[in-house]
């Protein structure tokens, strides 16, 4: 070995020690992962895959694929590691834009808020949104469009493989971002970067090590993009191009899950506030979940079947209505009609739609009429009315969402009523659940996200279709994911944020609480158990008894049909603090003059952190809400280092502000008061 050659090897293991040091304060257990990988190398119990190799003639370091016979640098990475470098500027491109929609539009669209209390649909609220945010949009001038700019800064950053990692501290130095996240799905390949770069470079700042996780082990992911979650509106990114596919999937379909468009400020406040606050004084029974949840024991030893609109419905229809007397059956507003027409008992029918369309497609006359008086009928407390006055009777119990307006009462969260239900059973206590049509996922045949005749706002997609990974979209792309019984199943991003959630929901369960998957078409639901419905064994099922009326009064026992003193205070001490929000501390914000962006936005967030200390209302979520909307445009719009009357600017985009915010507390209040009638 020359001289040369023991120095390069003395200065590549001093720069993996260093790493090393660094890894065991700064992640111990990637730095345990890594050491474990070096101590199998060491005895010969992994053969490497991968070598270091330095390139003479072009003076650095390359990697051979020892496998396919190949150096991933081509023998030129001094050329690749430059060009990687060059690639990232202070602009737009290599980036994920995540900013909604609304902004795109340099147009208005008509709806009434001045009649907004009686806004009808989440079209029609989507509507409203975007007209708020087209005042922001118009004022400045800016509809994000293809416009270059230079921006003033780059908070996320985010590098997609890292190959041997050259580039990496070049690219730290030129961005100088607030936080970085490092990913990698081969853990040989970071480990022979740990010889050729210093990550400790990163931690000036922060970073996170997303390396070879685990499916499913997406925590690292999600913890990046929700520390500063409103600056995740542009996600610049380096990218290798090897094997990161799977990232970007996750990033877009995390990023999906956590948009406000998913149900915004005006949908919670002008249909689930403002019709809770009817129904809960129009002498409905309320569910008391918290009672229900300590006291109810109606389904210890009976097997429920819970029944959703899946496409895996359509194959178990004769298999469900052979043995229905062996189950008690829950099913879902859009999957109700379907066991009617097959004669098939129902015990229970929950609905969470507010859409006063439902009164014709779901809940028409000739369809609730054929419900039998026995059928408990669970629904949202922000139901259409059309509905509820259909449905109105002995068997009608509402369930409240999100935050209570009954003291201590437990509510549900969910974006579909599929989660919403398996929630509701949970509580009731339920041991031993069996899914039919909860797939949350495609018909793998046909693209179509129901059964046939689901009476749902059903769809149908294109199975071969590419997804694009330009812009983040609710309603767009198709994607694979690890399947029920089946290896795969294609997906959509709706779909994913219930998957997530259920996972979430069913984390923790008691292990005597069974949860049978039967569904053919389905997703694989984390925490339940993959079961094909002809290996169940029910000839040692037997006939239920039948519980209906003993547990209609049981439900009547325990809900409520008014607001209870502790209650009501409550919502009196909510309208004392929102009167003084309004009187003292939005009224500074409107007074004072700002010179810039930061300045307003440290004082509106501030506002917020404010808000969000009465954390058990319901302001904060809409508020919170808003902010989701409102701010990732504004940030983008002000990042611009040739910014022109910012101060003119920061003064119109205030006015808007105030009256927005005043607005929706004003109206909340007016919500809050029916409650003490």
């Amino acid at each position: 070995m020359t001289e040369a050659e023991q120095q390069l090897q003395n200065a590549v293991t001093t720069t993996f020690l260093a790493n090393l040091s660094f890894l065991s304060e700064y992640d111990n257990n990637l730095y345990q992962r890594v050491d474990e990988l070096s101590r199998m190398i060491n005895n010969g119990t992994y053969t490497e895959k991968y070598s270091l190799e330095f390139i003479m003639e072009n003076g650095d370091f390359d990697l051979y694929d020892k496998v396919n016979d190949k150096y991933l640098y081509k023998r030129n990475p001094k050329k690749i590691n430059d060009d990687l470098v060059k690639q990232i500027q202070f602009d737009k491109k290599n980036s994920i834009f995540n900013i909604e929609e609304h902004f795109t539009r340099n147009k208005s669209f008509q709806v009434n808020k001045e009649n907004k209390f009686e806004l009808d649909n989440e079209i029609e609220c989507t509507i409203a949104t975007n007209n708020d945010m087209h005042c922001y949009s118009k004022v400045l001038k800016d509809f994000l469009g293809n416009k270059k700019k230079r921006l003033k800064e780059i908070k996320k950053f985010i590098f997609l493989g890292t190959l041997l990692g050259r580039h990496i501290p070049r690219i730290a130095e030129k961005i100088d971002a607030d936080i970085y996240l490092v990913v990698e799905k081969n853990l040989e390949i970071f480990r022979l970067s740990l010889f050729t770069v210093d990550y400790t470079i990163l931690a000036n700042k922060g970073v996170i090590f997303s390396i070879m996780d685990e499916e499913g082990q997406d925590k690292k992911i999600e913890n990046f993009l929700d520390l500063g979650f409103l600056d995740n509106y542009l996600l610049k990114f380096s990218t290798t191009n090897i094997n990161v596919d799977e990232y970007i999937d996750k990033i877009l379909t995390y990023l999906i899950s956590q948009k406000p468009t998913i149900y915004d400020y005006n949908r919670t406040l002008y249909l689930k506030i403002n019709r809770t606050t009817k129904v809960l004084s129009h002498r409905y029974n309320t569910l008391k979940i918290n009672e229900i949840n300590d006291k109810c024991n109606f389904f210890k030893n009976r097997p429920i079947l819970y029944i959703a609109a899946g496409p895996s419905l359509d194959e178990n229809i004769k298999w469900i209505k052979k043995n229905e007397n062996k189950f008690f059956i829950v099913t879902v507003g859009a999957a109700y009609k379907k066991l009617l027409l097959n004669d098939i008992k129902i015990d229970m029918i929950t609905t969470l739609d507010e859409k006063n369309v439902l009164d014709k497609i779901q809940f028409d006359d000739e369809s609730v009429n054929q419900i039998k008086p026995n059928t408990i009928i669970l629904a949202s407390c922000s139901t259409s009315p059309k509905i509820l006055e259909k449905l109105s009777s002995k068997n009608l119990f509402l369930f409240e969402t999100q935050i209570p307006f009954i003291k201590e009462n437990i509510t549900f969260s969910g974006y579909s009523i599929g989660e919403v239900t398996l929630d509701i059973l949970l509580k009731m206590n339920a041991k031993n659940i069996y899914l039919i049509g909860l797939d949350l996922s495609l018909n793998q045949d046909t693209g179509s996200t129901h059964s046939i005749d689901s009476n749902s706002m059903s769809g149908v997609y294109d199975l071969n279709a590419e997804k694009s990974r330009e812009f983040i979209s609710l309603k767009e792309g198709v994607f694979s994911i690890e399947g029920n019984l089946m290896e795969t199943v294609s997906t959509t991003p709706i779909f994913y944020i219930s998957i997530k959630y259920l996972e979430y929901l069913t984390s923790g369960l008691d292990e005597n609480i069974k949860i049978h998957n039967l569904s053919k078409h389905g997703a694989y639901l984390k925490n339940t158990i993959r079961t094909k419905i002809e290996s169940l064994n029910i000839d040692t099922f037997s006939e239920i008894e039948f519980i209906n009326e003993k547990l209609i009064s049981f439900l009547s026992e325990h809900s409520s049909s008014s607001i209870s003193e502790a209650s009501q205070q409550d919502i009196k001490n909510d309208i004392t603090f929102l009167t003084k929000l309004l009187n003292e501390d939005i009224k500074l914000i409107k007074i004072e003059d700002y010179k810039n962006y930061e300045e307003f936005s440290s004082k509106a967030f501030l506002l917020l952190s404010i808000v969000q200390e009465e954390k058990f209302s319901f302001i904060y979520l809409i508020l919170n809400n808003y902010y989701k909307n409102i701010f990732p445009y504004l940030s983008y719009h002000f990042n611009d280092i040739k910014i022109k009357n910012e101060s003119k600017k920061i003064k119109n985009i205030k006015e808007i502000f105030i009256l927005q915010i005043e607005d929706i507390i004003k109206d909340y209040i007016l919500c809050l008061d029916r409650l003490l009638k």
